[in-house]
């Protein structure tokens, strides 16, 4: 193996390690999506058509405002005792550091997406069986969009006492394209219809996450020097 895939493996394993420990993340990502569901089954609880015809929506939403929690919390762990000026002066390129925050993202943000997926088809009666598998191939190309983006900004606001804050305003309107490409492929899947009717949107999703993994991989050396 490479010194370029030790570090991305490195850096995605410290970070799997210490969700282990803390159980931080993950649980406060859970529980703000499980809260975000349960308002919007009461909310469509007399009307399941408006309910179906709105869920890809709703998923997504879900998703998107509880991977910002992932995103906000994931460069956190490098402010104490001064972790991050350390990986800036690791002997490596600081695209493998990007590219190992990227797959550690990734990871959380997509082990709850399985986890809370499950509450939308008990809640909101859906049948998902039969296109099962090309939901997870939306969720995992939108879920890469999301990560390569908001590791940067999770980056470029990791210092800005307000991070919380700015994170979501920054972020939330260059993943447009991502969470358009992914509410309508998606209900393509959800709705049973034929593959080629939402192939364009999948191809986007693609598209977007190699564009924006390059340029994000580009740019976190400028970031991390500002």
């Amino acid at each position: 193996m490479t010194p370029f895939l030790k570090t991305i493996r490195w850096i995605l394993w410290k970070d799997l390690v210490i969700e282990l420990r803390c159980r931080e993340t993950i649980a406060s990502m859970v529980f703000f999506a499980l809260i975000v569901i349960l308002i919007f089954s009461f909310s469509f609880s007399m009307d399941q058509q408006a309910a179906h015809d709105v869920l890809a929506g709703m998923i997504w939403v879900a998703f998107a405002f509880t991977g910002m929690i992932g995103l906000g919390k994931s460069f956190s762990a490098e402010l104490q005792n001064d972790c991050l000026e350390a990986l800036q002066m690791a002997p490596v390129s600081r695209g493998t550091l990007y590219l190992g925050k990227v797959a550690a993202n990734f990871a959380f943000m997509f082990v709850v997406e399985i986890l809370l997926f499950p509450m939308f088809v008990i809640l909101f009666n859906v049948d998902v069986v039969e296109d099962l598998s090309l939901l997870l191939v939306v969720f995992s190309l939108a879920t890469a969009g999301l990560a390569a983006v908001g590791t940067l900004f999770a980056a470029l606001t990791v210092h800005i006492r307000a991070r919380e804050v700015m994170l979501p305003i920054l972020l939330l309107p260059m993943v447009v394209p991502v969470m358009i490409a992914a509410v309508e492929a998606t209900k393509g899947a959800l709705n049973g219809d034929p593959l080629s009717l939402y192939r364009p949107w999948l191809e986007l999703l693609a598209i977007f996450d190699v564009v924006f993994t390059i340029v994000s991989f580009w740019m976190f050396d400028f970031v991390m020097d500002a």
